[in-house]
């Protein structure tokens, strides 16, 4: 299923999509789910949790439509980056998506109550990635499209 934004004369809008995530085998397996699920999508991408903050706290950074964090960040962590996304009240309404290998329950519990949208657990295999993945972000995509179908553009 596509999620397309407002058309141009060139057709519907990518998805834009802020990734802050430093591994480079989840980037790509990250892009690879996108195109297996046939998205039409730009992505934003920092790597690590200091690069994103400093992004986020410019008064002119581009909202994007979907946000995914990675937890286990360098120099600053993915909780800190969820914190500065959820003090920016041009943010609100953006679902986030905490991409992560930990199943740790207390991260959970945290992701939970910091405001995290969705616990999204990176799985090891390609075929469950892309479809576990996938599915999280499509019903996150889904999700932001009925907020902002009910509240308006």
């Amino acid at each position: 299923m596509a999620y397309p934004r407002t058309k141009n004369k060139n057709g519907p809008e990518p998805i834009r999509i802020l990734l802050v995530e430093d591994n480079a085998g989840d980037i790509y397996l990250l892009e690879k789910t996108l195109k297996h699920r046939q998205l039409n999508y730009e992505l934003i991408r920092y790597a690590d949790g200091e690069q994103a903050i400093g992004a986020l706290e410019k008064d002119d950074c581009v909202i994007p439509d979907l946000i995914l964090i990675d937890l286990n960040l360098p120099r600053r962590g993915g909780f800190d980056v969820l914190q500065t996304i959820r003090g920016k009240p041009a943010m609100v309404g953006v679902p986030v998506g905490i991409l992560t290998s930990s199943d740790a329950e207390k991260d959970r519990h945290r992701i939970a109550v910091s405001g995290g949208a969705r616990y999204i657990h990176k799985p090891p295999m390609l075929e469950e990635f892309l479809d576990q993945v996938g599915q999280a972000i499509e019903d996150m995509l889904a999700t932001a499209d009925k907020t902002q179908a009910r509240n308006g553009p």
